[in-house]
């Protein structure tokens, strides 16, 4: 755990702050070069990554001040998202919002941005995860194994959930990139990627400790049941449709 990277007389660097800055960058580099393989223009990427750079952190902080709002003692400290606290799913929700009404907007395939935004979002995910562990936040529940990580405020070693995360961003990005060069049809890529986020993000609640809901699940798992329904119902009616104009 490494909250501060360093201080430079009365102003800190977070590393929360800063792997999550690194992520938009990463993220914008490669929708750049994602964009190119899908014939979309650096200028309609660019103004889609600044839409998504809004949405995120506004969705994500939103999410966060709701679920957690008993952890701020005044209004200005909501406000204070170098010091940790974001959401991934109300980013997710906000930024594929903004990126669908941006889409309509421009008049080009909402599918096809949302494949460029999925290809990007995954490796971004996996910095931005990286953040929260030298935070020290999102950890898992207690364990006895050798990969156990103890952080310096918990008695107990815990699973590094936010490694796991970040392992998972780039499995998910290595099978989306491979998808690329079989791509049938716009919004293949997005589609596949929220099954296999919220199929991981399911499992993964499993080690982490978040208050439970309905039939004992977390939100975030309840949230993963409909992400992941929704993917599989997306996918499914456009590989139809992509099937019936291949056959007309």
């Amino acid at each position: 755990m490494h909250p501060e990277l360093f201080t430079i007389g009365t102003f800190t660097i977070y590393s929360y702050g800063f792997l999550v800055s690194l992520a938009f960058i990463l993220g914008m580099l490669i929708a750049l070069w994602i964009g190119r393989k899908l014939d979309v223009t650096p200028e309609i990427v660019l103004d889609g990554v600044f839409i998504v750079m809004l949405m995120a952190v506004f969705g994500a902080r939103v999410f966060y001040v709701i679920e957690f709002s008993r952890e701020y003692a005044t209004i200005w400290d909501v406000f204070k998202i170098w010091q940790g606290g974001l959401v991934f799913f109300g980013g997710l929700v906000f930024s594929v919002i903004g990126l669908i009404i941006f889409a309509i907007f421009k008049k080009i395939s909402v599918f096809k941005v949302l494949d460029i935004a999925a290809c990007a979002t995954a490796p971004a995910y996996a910095i931005g995860r990286l953040g929260c562990f030298f935070n020290g936040c999102c950890y898992g529940v207690g364990a006895n194994i050798p990969w156990a990580v103890k952080f310096p405020h918990l008695h107990v070693p815990r699973h590094p959930t936010q490694l796991y995360s970040s392992i998972v961003g780039i499995i998910i990005f290595i099978i989306l990139y491979v998808l690329i060069r079989h791509k049938r049809f716009d919004g293949e890529l997005f589609s596949v990627g929220i099954i296999l986020y919220s199929t991981y993000r399911f499992l993964n609640e499993f080690l982490r400790i978040n208050p439970r809901y309905l039939f004992g699940l977390s939100e975030a798992q309840l949230i993963s049941v409909l992400l992941f329904i929704i993917g599989v119902i997306m996918y499914a009616i456009l590989y139809r449709r992509n099937k019936s104009k291949s056959a007309s």
